[in-house]
């Protein structure tokens, strides 16, 4: 028998982390409005932490039946990231749910907090959250063109590690070592700020989506890795293009947000020549 949570529980869940997914990659909203103004959409799921039941993913015997349905033992997230840390729990461990639980729940409280406007010791410190996110961007995986990526898979990683360090304030080195800390962009003060690093965001989870969706569909085909080198063969050019275009945009939307904040912008000579001549 599962035990499952009631709908006291799961409701608490997702207003604990403003109905929005707690996987800090992802932070999707999961509610909205439907054709029907009485009716609203929900696209969020309560998942347990460790399984409901024996044989489920992340089980621990030594939970009683309450401590399995009880609000300790959920996260909330979309329905796609549910599926996914189900599928792969080894990857995916409790402690690291755990982990999301407590970011996702701050970054919620912070959204309400900052509705005031933005004193003058807020606007320094969003200046030097803007700093930190710039070194974010400092890796080859924002500077080399797309056909000259040494490893397919480092280039996927850089970019998860980017969105999980402007979420959440912690900037990763392949190995897992933390290089920087400071806040994710829910500290950010000034709104329009927060906007824009939302909408970057959301465009290197477009990135991630789309180099996954090549190499599902063969546009990419990874070869085996060899002394650190992987071999790779992009076999649609315009994938490579959108990769160029879509990193360009990214640099071009934060580098005229350094420039608003009174910062250097991001200068980058190898990359974008079209669209960055000036940079040159």
């Amino acid at each position: 028998m599962r035990d499952e949570f009631d709908n006291q529980t799961k409701e608490v869940l997702a207003r604990r982390v403003g109905y929005r997914c707690s996987n800090p990659n992802c932070r999707k909203l999961t509610s909205g409005p439907q054709e029907d103004p009485t009716k609203a959409v929900n696209i969020g799921v309560a998942a347990h932490i460790t399984a409901a039941s024996q044989g489920g993913p992340r089980y621990d015997a030594r939970l009683s039946s309450e401590e399995r349905k009880s609000i300790d033992n959920g996260i909330w997230l979309c329905q796609n990231c549910a599926k996914l840390v189900d599928n792969d729990e080894q990857r995916y461990t409790a402690d690291l749910l755990l982990e999301w639980k407590k970011l996702s729940e701050q970054a919620a409280l912070l959204e309400v907090e900052n509705l005031s406007p933005p004193s003058e010791s807020s606007i320094v410190e969003d200046i030097e959250l803007l700093r930190f996110y710039s070194q974010c961007f400092d890796r080859p995986a924002f500077q080399d063109p797309f056909r000259r990526e040494g490893s397919m898979e480092a280039f996927d990683r850089a970019i998860a590690d980017t969105i999980t360090a402007i979420n959440t304030g912690a900037l990763r080195a392949r190995d897992g070592t933390i290089l920087a800390q400071a806040k994710g962009k829910s500290y950010l003060s000034n709104p329009e700020w927060r906007e824009k690093m939302d909408t970057i965001v959301d465009l290197l989870r477009a990135i991630r989506s789309r180099y996954l969706l090549a190499v599902q569909t063969g546009q990419i085909y990874l070869g085996p890795e060899h002394q650190g080198q992987q071999f790779y063969d992009i076999r649609d050019e315009q994938v490579a293009e959108w990769m160029d275009s879509t990193r360009a945009e990214i640099i071009q939307l934060f580098s005229d947000l350094c420039e608003e904040a009174g910062i250097p912008p991001l200068r980058f000579p190898r990359f974008f020549r079209r669209r960055w001549d000036h940079y040159w």
